[in-house]
């Protein structure tokens, strides 16, 4: 009987710890879906001729250096890309293996 009460209890709070995950992570999915309007707009600025006409107006001083430019610096918009590709590249590696256990 003791096993019993003890199995219960602890697949009561896997469940219950699951469910939230679960909910948590739909609730993060959602915002990151929604990110990617914004992502595809960093990503078609970066590198594009109007990126580097704002580098230059940047570099020579017309626009003002309390403006945060890191846009304008190669790594920041570079690594916040590779980092959405590789998640999103995360996200289909453990969608898979999921689908392929159950």
């Amino acid at each position: 009987m003791d096993k019993s009460i003890e199995r219960i209890k602890e697949m009561e709070e896997i469940l219950n710890n699951s469910i939230k995950t679960i909910n948590d992570f739909e609730s993060a999915l959602d915002a990151f879906l929604k990110a990617q309007i914004g992502i595809n707009k960093v990503s078609e600025y970066y590198g594009s001729e109007n990126w580097f006409n704002d580098i230059e107006e940047y570099d020579s001083g017309k626009v003002h250096k309390d403006v945060k430019a890191g846009i304008l610096s190669e790594d920041m918009a570079y690594d916040m890309l590779m980092n959405n590709r590789e998640l999103a590249i995360r996200m289909l590696e453990v969608g898979t293996e999921i689908l392929k256990k159950g």
